[in-house]
């Protein structure tokens, strides 16, 4: 934990801190304590080294601000709760562990490491100097004793020591950095025929039994897709609406009383017997609807503007409603039907879902027969392009490939497989037979253009970066046994605690 406070800045050294981190929240300008978590027990315990519920809201809290300094006002503590309470837990854990183990090999802190670190952490003066007095006192708020605060410091600065001897022992050739290098840059490009399921084939024609035949078969996968697209089937209250309409400009007085004049005398021609639909197909002013009537069809709350809204929900069937004004001008409305809100029950939405299920199976099918016969032609020995080109398929060629771990291809989408088995085709056996998958329902074939490996300058360029990048990686994953090896050890011998139900 110390080795990481080192490489930080000064401003963020109160952070990251575990343990002792009251002291230095003190002197770096946080104002005021840290309230103590309920309960006295230890919250983390490594055989002899312990972290307690007041260690571990410190650690938490530190957390919380960290992310709240990097993230601002897009950190959600509340949100995050549950990464606090595991990563703080972490935190203390590792201390614990790696302490107990370093006590194990024979590593000690002195008082006067102890004092060395303090000083290094920016609390002496410029004499060096250490104010024994306000250390003390905080330490007795915080961690009860000045004691008790020395043996949280003092098993840190052992779990330092640990920690450092176990990424120390990872090394990382010259070889395995080229190794990798050469694996990160090297470049393939490769031709690929996609053939996609999910879309339906303008020519494929599925027949009309195929939905009661799937009924019989699978009606439990016909339901399941009922239930996963059931919002479908929701239906809202609806209404059918015919409205003919006059228009006037805004703030134009005059104009708006001619269009009133013009729907009113349409009003009286419906009210002497003429047709609805007749007359907005002869006055109406709305360009969009008079062809069809005046029909807007069947509308939902919220489908048009307010006032023919309310009109259009109030009114009843095939009644004349009085004039309506709106943004767009004078409206009369007629509603022709009025459908109340409910749900299709399964029972009259079946045959419908059933029906999109065979014809989706029926345009997977036609992909993969397509794709067979392409792969079966690659092992035949055929080129995969040219067989694709005969037969009119379309051939995608994305740009380069390296290796990347979403897998993603451009054009083709996310596919792992793909990209992994893309290196492995060589000019002796450029197409791979293999259907790949780039989604539910999408098969991909795929043939080999080109291969590039780096050359001696870009791997010469890259090898201090990736140096370092795979020694902390090897580092990492040699702590990482450690922590294993060691918190079994202790489980075996009941001497571990790791209890963080409390802060949950």
């Amino acid at each position: 934990m110390l080795h990481i406070l080192r490489r930080g800045s000064r401003a963020v050294l109160w952070v990251v801190i575990v343990g002792v981190g009251g002291v230095f929240v003190l002197y770096l300008g946080f104002q005021g304590g840290f309230s103590p978590a309920a309960g006295t027990g230890p919250v983390v315990r490594a055989g002899d080294f312990s972290y307690d519920g007041r260690d571990f809201d410190r650690a938490r809290q530190r957390l919380e601000a960290h992310y709240r300094q990097s993230l601002g006002a897009g950190f959600d503590a509340e949100a995050a709760k549950t990464f606090l309470v595991e990563s703080a837990g972490s935190v203390l854990l590792r201390s614990a562990l790696l302490a107990w183990q370093g006590q194990r090999m024979g590593l000690t802190a002195s008082d006067a490491e102890i004092r060395d670190y303090l000083r290094e952490s920016g609390l002496a003066d410029e004499g060096g100097k250490l104010d024994k007095d306000r250390i003390t006192q905080y330490a007795e708020s915080e961690f009860g004793s000045l004691r008790n605060f020395q043996e949280r410091l003092r098993a840190d600065l052992i779990a330092e020591k640990t920690a450092r001897l176990i990424r120390d022992s990872a090394a990382v050739s010259d070889a395995e950095v080229r190794d990798a290098i050469r694996y990160q840059l090297e470049e393939v490009t490769i031709a690929a025929v996609k053939l996609d399921g999910r879309s339906m084939p303008a020519d494929l024609e599925v027949p009309a039994e195929a939905a009661q035949a799937l009924l019989e078969k699978d009606p439990e996968r016909v339901r399941k897709e009922y239930e996963a697209r059931r919002a479908e089937f929701d239906r809202p209250e609806q209404t059918r609406v015919r409205h003919i309409l006059t228009r006037f400009e805004a703030d134009d007085e005059a104009a708006k009383q001619a269009a009133r004049e013009r729907i009113d005398a349409i009003r009286a021609r419906i009210e002497g017997g003429a047709d609805f639909a007749d007359v907005a197909i002869e006055a109406s002013e709305d360009e969009i609807t008079k062809k069809k009537g005046g029909d807007l069809g069947f509308v939902s709350r919220g489908g048009v503007v307010a006032p023919l809204e309310a009109a259009a929900f109030a009114q009843a069937p095939s009644a004349l409603g009085a004039v309506i004004e709106s943004p767009e001008g004078f409206h009369l409305l007629r509603v022709d039907e009025h459908r109340p809100a409910r749900v299709v029950p399964f029972e009259e939405a079946q045959t419908q879902v059933a029906s999109d299920l065979s014809r989706e199976d029926a345009a997977v099918a036609v992909a993969r027969a397509r794709a067979e016969e392409l792969a079966t032609a690659v092992r035949d020995g055929q080129n995969l392009v040219d067989v694709a080109r005969k037969k009119g398929l379309d051939i995608t060629r994305p740009d380069p490939l390296r290796r990347r771990p979403d897998g993603y291809v451009p054009q083709i989408g996310a596919a792992p497989e793909l990209v992994a088995a893309a290196f492995t085709l060589t000019e002796e056996k450029p197409s791979d037979p293999t259907l790949h998958s780039a989604g539910e329902n999408v098969f991909v074939l795929i043939q080999l253009l080109e291969r590039k490996s780096p050359s001696e300058a870009d791997v010469e360029g890259a090898m201090a970066g990736t140096r370092e990048r795979l020694l902390e990686q090897r580092r990492n994953a040699a702590e990482e046994t450690w922590m294993q090896v060691l918190r079994k050890e202790l489980q075996d011998r009941r001497e571990l605690v790791y209890d963080l139900a409390a802060f949950r």
